[in-house]
């Protein structure tokens, strides 16, 4: 037999790959919903967009009309599986206790976990605060300690204030609900008298308030613990972060108001039980409104098994109400998905004291069970103070029933949350495909109409005419290809000329001296003052001329798009007649999913739009040659011989000598370099008019009919009055078929299978 943390872990271990495969399922759930939505609400939009398109797809839409229900049901099934994946992750088995206040709840707790009532407080004084704690089995522990964890302001208010406020709204409407802390401490909560309640309704009502006070009043006491994050604390601090009051029964304690659980850590007295975490979950039966939701919500996804405590009094039991109503809100937490009856036990708490003796009721209670529509896994009959009786009649006997069941409660559980999803995902699957019909292409194709024909015709001639002409014998470009580019050779001769009327002297004088001081003579600090006047003048000479290059290039693209815009009457389509329309053209192509289908045409706009003159690289390198005169390495800075390096005077006539003839030797260069951009104008300018009306094409997509795809897909706005509302209504089915297809190809590609 094994020991039983072995058999903890190997439990543990047996759902790990599940989790994972689940995790998978949720991801392809989600993305097929959110397609599903998408066109959802795509085709609530296009359908709104005129009386036009509301007719056409009026069927559509009444055929939609209950799909938002499937949204619904893909949230709470993704909701599921994140839960399930939560349950088959988690590294502890999880032990839920829960049952009506002073049943022996915390007694049962100190027994298994060897606490006392300073980490773990009774009902026995008079109060249990519902603070839920989670307690840890850590074989490693000398000494008990816990981690609290605090309720964000935003929580306290909307979890133990606005559910009192809701409540005593029925019997006073105008009563608002606070929504933040300061409201909550400045309202003067009302009188009982002013409610228009019952009487049978004002005892509940008074309690309700008397709850409202209390957390008012104490609010300096807990109301700095708000939202701060969790913090560690001693053995001996836990009872005044989970009780309001100490061991006396004073009411000294009200940290617990702001804390949403606290996780104790300790040493089992029986070790081998393992990563095992018991779950104390409120005593139910004081007035706190919410603690029923607060116990559904931990069982949902928090809880492998469930121990229903009871006890039974001597002087006669009978099932209670209030039991059975526990009962039936607890079978609320998974619903039939893992019906409450696979994974909880039903224990009743023996009292064996003298004149307590309860086994009667406890055996009489548990043959009755079925009477009272109660179904557990198992019962067990055994004395809560009684460490041995405890550990081998309810430890032992509930892990051997999660090593025998556990595994069979989750596929369960997943299995009929799968169900679910298959049902949910043949739904969307059955009503995509039921909806084609009403967003398939029209046979009524605008390309093959004869109107189509004459008007691309007619345009396709003026555009071939304007792109001709745009380069052609009497264009701008071409005349201005052999000009210098004005813009361009100012720039350049107001710096050069700004350097010819500088004066460096002081500067040089001032570094000669300071090198030489440094480098104890010699012709250093010449060399490096010949190094230092070619850098500046250097970088000097790319100052603002990216700019320029770019201007130059822009104004011909602009040229190119005047012409696509009028002759190509694409100004309607994209709203603009410079060259920015370039960059809208190929996003349009790109996103309408046809640029395959005009590879020439992408090519030419691409190319257009992106090509640049940078200085850097395209002239740059042609300046070097004529800044040899500062390089102490080239001979050219030896045309006037070496400086007498004990005349500072003359190294620096000499170094002001040779940058005035680097100036000259740029002016020459550049002189030459001045036509470049407009050349590169041309050349561009060239090239795309020969790309775009003069090859051939493609061997499957001739240039002309890449032209006609290009125009098909805008006919409506290029030529509104002869195709306006029809482009519009096929743009819209377009739209909803690829929205459609994807939704459709989610749903019956993706993988939703995790429980077979």
């Amino acid at each position: 037999m094994y020991e039983r943390q072995e058999r903890i872990a190997s439990i543990i271990k047996q759902r790990k790959p599940l989790a994972v495969k689940i995790s998978s399922v949720r991801e392809s759930l989600m993305q097929a919903a959110t397609k599903f939505d998408r066109f959802r609400m795509l085709s609530l939009e296009t359908a709104s967009g005129s009386e036009e398109l509301n007719n056409t797809f009026n069927g559509l839409l009444r055929a939609m009309e209950n799909s938002d229900g499937i949204i619904s049901e893909c949230n709470s099934l993704s909701a599921d599986l994140s839960k399930i994946q939560t349950r088959l992750s988690r590294d502890t088995l999880n032990i839920a206790v829960i049952g009506r206040a002073r049943q022996g709840k915390s007694r049962l707790l100190q027994t298994i976990t060897g606490l006392s009532t300073e980490e773990i407080p009774d009902g026995n004084l008079a109060f249990c605060t519902g603070v839920r704690s989670d307690i840890i089995n850590e074989p490693s522990a000398s000494e008990a300690y816990a981690q609290v964890s605090f309720l964000s302001e935003k929580r306290f208010i909307s979890d133990n204030i606005a559910p009192y406020f809701q409540e005593l709204q029925r019997y006073k409407p105008d009563l608002f609900t606070p929504v933040t802390i300061l409201e909550f401490s400045s309202m003067t909560l009302p009188s009982p008298e002013s409610f228009q309640a019952s009487p049978e309704d004002s005892t509940q009502m008074k309690l309700h308030l008397v709850h409202l006070h209390d957390l008012q009043n104490h609010l300096p006491q807990y109301q700095d613990f708000l939202g701060r994050p969790p913090m560690t604390i001693k053995r001996g601090e836990i009872r005044e972060y989970v009780a309001q009051d100490n061991e006396k029964g004073e009411r000294v304690y009200f940290k617990h108001m702001a804390v949403d659980k606290v996780e104790i850590f300790c040493k089992f007295p029986n070790a081998d039980v393992g990563a095992l975490r018991l779950i104390d979950l409120p005593g139910l039966g004081d007035t706190r409104i919410g603690d029923v939701e607060r116990v559904v919500s931990a069982l949902s996804d928090q809880v492998d098994l469930v121990f229903f405590l009871s006890k039974p009094s001597n002087a006669g039991a009978g099932w209670q109400d209030n039991e059975v109503h526990l009962y039936s809100q607890a079978r609320r937490a998974l619903g039939e998905k893992l019906p409450i009856e696979r994974w909880s036990f039903w224990v009743f708490n023996h009292d064996s004291r003298p004149g307590a003796e309860n086994m009667p009721q406890c055996e009489a209670l548990r043959a009755s069970m079925s009477n009272a529509q109660i179904g557990v896994a198992d019962t067990v009959i055994a004395d809560c103070t009684n460490q041995d009786e405890v550990s081998s009649l309810l430890i032992d006997t509930a892990l051997d029933f999660l090593e025998k069941h556990i595994e069979a409660n989750d596929r369960e559980y997943a299995g009929n949350v799968q169900a679910m999803i298959d049902a949910v995902t043949g739904k969307m699957t059955s009503l995509l495909q039921g909806l084609q019909k009403y967003v398939k292409e029209d046979s009524n194709n605008l390309g093959d109409s004869r109107r189509f024909n004459i008007l691309f015709g007619k345009l396709w001639r003026d555009l071939k005419s304007g792109l001709n002409n745009s380069v052609g014998r009497d264009s701008e470009l071409r005349k201005r290809r052999d000009e210098p580019c004005a813009e361009f050779k100012k720039r350049i001769e107001n710096i050069l000329s700004s350097e010819e009327r500088s004066d460096h002297s002081e500067r040089l004088r001032e570094y000669i001296r300071l090198e030489t001081q440094i480098e104890g003579g010699g012709l250093t600090a010449y060399e490096g003052a010949m190094h230092r006047l070619r850098t500046s003048l250097s970088h000097k000479m790319q100052e603002n001329l990216d700019d320029i290059l770019d201007s130059v290039l822009n104004q011909m693209k602009d040229s190119i798009c005047m012409i696509l815009a009028e002759q190509g009457r694409l100004k309607n389509c994209f709203e603009v007649s410079d060259h920015t329309m370039l960059a809208k053209i190929r996003e349009f192509i790109t996103e309408s999913g046809f640029a395959n289908d005009v590879p020439t045409l992408m090519e030419g706009f691409t190319l257009l739009d992106t090509w640049k003159i940078n200085y850097r690289s395209f002239i740059q390198h042609r300046l070097r040659s004529s800044l040899t005169r500062l390089d102490p390495l080239d001979r050219d800075s030896m045309e006037y011989g070496i400086p007498d390096i004990n005349d500072e005077d003359d190294e620096i006539n000499l170094l002001e000598t040779l940058y005035k003839e680097s100036i000259s030797a740029l002016r020459k260069t550049f002189s030459e370099i001045y036509p470049e951009p407009n050349k590169a104008a041309f050349a561009i300018a060239e090239e795309f008019k020969d790309l775009m009306i003069r090859s051939d094409g493609t061997e499957d997509s001739p240039l002309e009919v890449q032209w006609r795809e290009f125009y098909m897909a805008l006919s409506g706005r290029v030529w509104p009055e002869e195709y306006g509302a029809s482009q519009r209504l096929s743009e819209a089915r377009t739209r909803l078929r690829t929205s459609l297809n994807s939704a459709l190809q989610a749903c019956e590609a993706g993988d939703f299978d995790f429980a077979r």
